[in-house]
């Protein structure tokens, strides 16, 4: 059972992965298993089984998530942007509670929030930031040394950023341009393998290096300054709201009403998948599980 909901969960930060503005680290917060999955990834060494057991349905999910949602993604954002936006909106504004909830596990100090400030106003300056040339300029890149460690270090930038709550990795490729060239080669893997996976080799060995590097960095800040840590990703995430809102140009007509339902969904969602007693009923199935095994 642990491995489909884990399996799930990796599905879900795949997708939210590919969503520009959208954070994959702020779905492992709003699905409860972020601190775990940042364990995960800096215990490698010290508890190799444990870690990887954890890790491998998580990336498996991922992996189906990002591959199978490419195209749906590439359709909802041309076809369905405010709407598919909205929801977004509505699933990052719902799992800010949580975080909140983290961040007052110790005394609050003032100083906390300064890093909110920063973070906040980051995202905000960010959400101005005109990507439309970006976006267009390169949809495909001709594959030579320059490029590939274009690729490479491009994509070690955003999956450092991809783990922080609040930070979307693919809003990182869009600003230095290298979206378009990611998802097309995601979403027409089976039509142009051979291209695909020539752009995708980089990008995924820039990903791993990114993860290794950018998980330790915020593991050492978790455990050192929690209050002010979490305070920061609260900036960051409400920031993101703003580039989410940008993007989604809401007009109050049909699709605009839908655009609120589906934005209230998300938020009752976020509130479902990040509350207290959704993770007793898992970790309580989890034990049961176990007792059954040791039975």
């Amino acid at each position: 059972m642990s491995f489909i909901i884990n399996m799930i969960c990796g599905a879900i930060i795949g997708i939210a992965n590919i969503i520009p503005g959208v954070s994959g680290g702020t779905m492992a917060v709003m699905l409860n298993i972020y601190d775990k999955l940042i364990s995960s990834v800096t215990g490698l060494r010290k508890n190799f089984k444990k870690s990887i057991l954890f890790l491998i349905p998580v990336l498996i999910g991922a992996g189906v998530g990002i591959v199978a949602f490419s195209k749906l993604l590439e359709y909802l954002l041309d076809s369905h942007p405010m709407p598919t936006f909205f929801f977004f909106i509505g699933l990052i504004a719902g799992s800010l509670p949580l975080v909140f909830r983290k961040a007052s596990e110790t005394k609050f100090r003032p100083v906390s929030i300064i890093p909110f400030v920063i973070f906040f106003v980051v995202m905000a300056v960010l959400a101005f930031v005109n990507t439309s040339e970006a976006e267009e300029s390169k949809t495909v890149l001709e594959m030579n040394v320059i490029n590939w460690f274009y690729l490479f270090f491009g994509s070690v930038l955003a999956a450092m950023c991809m783990i922080i709550p609040g930070v979307s990795g693919s809003m990182i490729l869009m600003i230095i341009g290298l979206y378009p060239t990611v998802l097309i080669s995601i979403a027409h893997l089976t039509k142009a393998p051979v291209d695909s996976i020539t752009v995708l080799i980089p990008v995924g060995l820039g990903v791993i290096v990114g993860i290794l590097g950018g998980a330790k960095l915020i593991d050492i800040c978790i455990k050192k300054f929690p209050q002010m840590t979490f305070y920061g990703i609260m900036g960051l995430m409400a920031g993101s709201l703003i580039s989410l809102y940008r993007n989604s140009v809401f007009e109050f007509n049909v699709e605009g009403y839908i655009s609120i339902a589906v934005l209230l969904a998300g938020f009752g969602i976020s509130i479902l998948f990040g509350s207290k007693k959704l993770a007793d009923f898992i970790d309580s199935r989890k034990k049961v599980k176990n007792k059954k095994v040791k039975d």
